[in-house]
């Protein structure tokens, strides 16, 4: 279960790269619909969240049941400047930030997965809930940048 995962993880990140790269320079700043973020917005939050979700699989795997901190989507995109960041740089984030949650992830003990921290909107969450939620974080917005 956890390695399917760990794969589907993976792959879903690599696929969200591919998509977003074929995306025409002159649609990256178009929204993708009806009060929707533009695509350079979709990539930029992405990569924001993967570092997010890299601290929270360090803190769950390194430290006894800590909190993981929640983050408010909405105030990026002003707070850490959307209209004037590079999608390219952004992108080899979300790349390095596959790389190095892998690296570590492939590594563990299967009771690690059991591993949890509490997060206070979601309650409890094993290392297993925080990789699902990712994992179905990017393959939302593949559909989003496939519209």
């Amino acid at each position: 279960m956890t390695k399917a995962l760990l794969e589907q993880f993976e792959s879903a990140t690599r696929e969200f790269c591919e998509v977003a790269r074929a995306i025409p320079a002159d649609k990256l700043g178009v929204p993708l619909g009806e009060g929707e973020w533009p695509a350079t917005y979709v990539i930029h939050h992405l990569a924001d969240s993967d570092a997010h979700f890299l601290v929270r699989f360090l803190n769950v795997l390194s430290a006894e049941n800590p909190t993981i901190v929640p983050f408010d989507e909405e105030a990026f995109p002003t707070a850490l400047h959307y209209p004037g960041r590079d999608v390219e740089i952004s992108l080899a984030a979300i790349e390095t930030s596959l790389a190095h949650s892998v690296d570590i992830l492939k590594q563990i003990p299967d009771a690690d997965w059991d591993r949890s921290g509490y997060h206070p909107q979601r309650g409890l969450m094993t290392l297993s809930d925080l990789l699902a939620l990712t994992t179905g974080h990017r393959l939302e917005h593949i559909d989003q940048l496939k519209k």
